[in-house]
């Protein structure tokens, strides 16, 4: 499975716990998904992409490292503490279950890459 699949795999299981207002730890994403916990970081920077590109809140910020709270220093955009627990309250109020959001496929990703280049 390339990344642009795994990150179709992982959309709707982050926008499932963001909807449940829930943090997932990146060992309850490989659990939930099957997608090794050190494997994740591309198809997770492709879900930024999308978000990035589409003017949605970071739904990846809620994936998180277990000991500290807050994503690895991998996530793509470096922030202060507190202003990922503003992201992260921007993801849970957002609707990802709306008629207006749709679930991508995976060259939905394959253009937020291309458009990140």
């Amino acid at each position: 499975m390339d990344q642009t699949q795994q990150a179709t795999v992982i959309w709707p299981v982050i926008a499932l716990a963001a909807r449940m207002q829930r943090v997932l730890t990146y060992s309850d994403l490989e659990g939930l998904t099957g997608i090794p916990r050190y494997g994740q970081n591309e198809a997770l920077h492709l879900v930024y992409l999308h978000c990035s590109r589409k003017g949605y809140p970071l739904l990846n910020s809620i994936v998180v490292n277990q000991a500290t709270g807050f994503p690895g220093d991998e996530h793509p955009r470096q922030m202060t503490p507190a202003e990922f627990l503003i992201e992260r309250a921007r993801v849970f109020a957002f609707d990802w279950t709306s008629t207006a959001v749709a679930k991508p496929r995976p060259e939905d990703f394959q253009q937020a890459r291309a458009a990140a280049i």
